[in-house]
């Protein structure tokens, strides 16, 4: 479950390479006598057709890569990951489904990690309706608690992803599920490529995990939190440099976004407990409407300095510079100007800050 807003780029593409990769599928599925069977990009691109004789087909065909592609039959289909050169799948029609195709080693593996994934999505929402529950009822501490144990959730989910990629290194599945566990923390990024084979760093995902990793690289924890410049409401530029000095809790948000919206009313309370303790709170929107922002900041009343960053999420150079995917967002600052946390919210920030207050 993601909590936020979340930007996904779907790749239909696996490992990248000279050598072309050629594959069959050979199919039985009872009940689907005639028609058509296809190979289609996750964008619903055909890229090969074949007729059905007899509840009988044959994909074959030559790609530049392994990777995620979508099987069709009639008018069933389903998306898998595909890496092996002799496939074949028997099942029924009402039944079709990746879990019956078989020689895709890649395949196999995303099922299996799903049958992993099954006890933390099913904590996740039971934590999630308990947060929506507390939520409704005004009950911030609850609510705090309930979203504080989702994010412990995703926490162990990531051990999980980690031990997962490290017994299979040399898969397009473990550079596929790496790169969506990376994209926003530099150290996630780096354990994890440096867990992948070259051949899985080569492919299109490591690739890209590659690019958030040197994106990230600037805003890593333990670094020096890097510069840049705001406006404030009356259109005064505020700098990472003025900042300087206090603990400080940066929220990035978004009047359109409104996970970010409930999130001030868990700052709010943090805010209260912290302002007179050498800790500074400060909200950079990435609007793209300044009348939007400041309307927003009107009616959630913030009571705290609260920031626009030029470009909105699209063009906003202080987003890339923190590597910022999804929103919302914390970035927490020490008072000698390093990063001591990224993406830390709800009861994991208050416990960093109560930590950070007592050296």
């Amino acid at each position: 479950m993601k909590i936020g807003i979340i930007f996904i780029l779907l790749l239909c593409i696996g490992c990248s390479g000279t050598q072309q990769y050629s594959f069959s599928i050979r199919g039985n599925v009872e009940g689907a006598k005639y028609g058509k069977a296809f190979l289609l990009t996750p964008k619903d691109e055909v890229i090969c057709s074949t007729k059905i004789d007899g509840g009988d087909f044959e994909l074959r065909g030559t790609l530049e890569e392994p990777g995620q592609y979508v099987l069709r039959v009639n008018r069933q289909q389903f998306m898998f990951f595909m890496d092996g050169k002799n496939m074949r799948i028997e099942c029924p029609y009402r039944s079709f489904s990746s879990k019956y195709l078989k020689g895709s080693p890649a395949n196999d593996l995303s099922i299996e990690y799903g049958k992993l994934q099954e006890d933390y999505t099913a904590k996740q929402e039971r934590f999630f309706k308990e947060y929506k529950k507390a939520t409704d009822a005004g009950d911030q501490k609850a609510a705090d608690e309930a979203m504080t144990q989702v994010l412990l959730v995703g926490e162990a989910e990531f051990a999980l992803t980690k031990e997962f990629v490290r017994e299979h290194p040399d898969n397009i599945f473990s550079a596929f599920i790496s790169e969506k566990a990376g994209r926003e923390n530099y150290t996630k990024a780096k354990e994890l490529y440096e867990l992948l084979t070259p051949r899985a760093q080569q492919c299109s995902w490591g690739w890209l995990l590659k690019q958030h990793l040197d994106g990230l690289a600037a805003s890593a924890e333990g670094l020096m939190c890097p510069e840049f410049t705001v406006s404030d409401e009356d259109g005064n530029q505020v700098t990472m440099s003025s900042l300087k000095g206090d603990i400080l809790v940066l929220d990035f948000w978004a009047s359109w976004c409104g996970p970010c919206r409930q999130e001030m009313k868990s700052l709010r309370e943090q805010y209260k407990e912290f302002k007179d303790k050498g800790v500074r709170f400060v909200s950079i929107s990435l609007d793209a409407s300044s009348d939007k922002w400041k309307k927003a900041c009107e009616e959630e009343n913030i009571p705290w300095l609260s920031t626009l960053a030029d470009g909105g999420w699209d063009d906003s150079e202080v987003r890339k510079l923190f590597g910022i995917q999804s929103i919302p967002h914390i970035v927490l600052v020490g008072k000698d100007g390093k990063i001591v946390g990224k993406n830390v919210r709800r009861n994991l920030l208050r416990d960093k800050i109560i930590e950070l207050l007592n050296k």
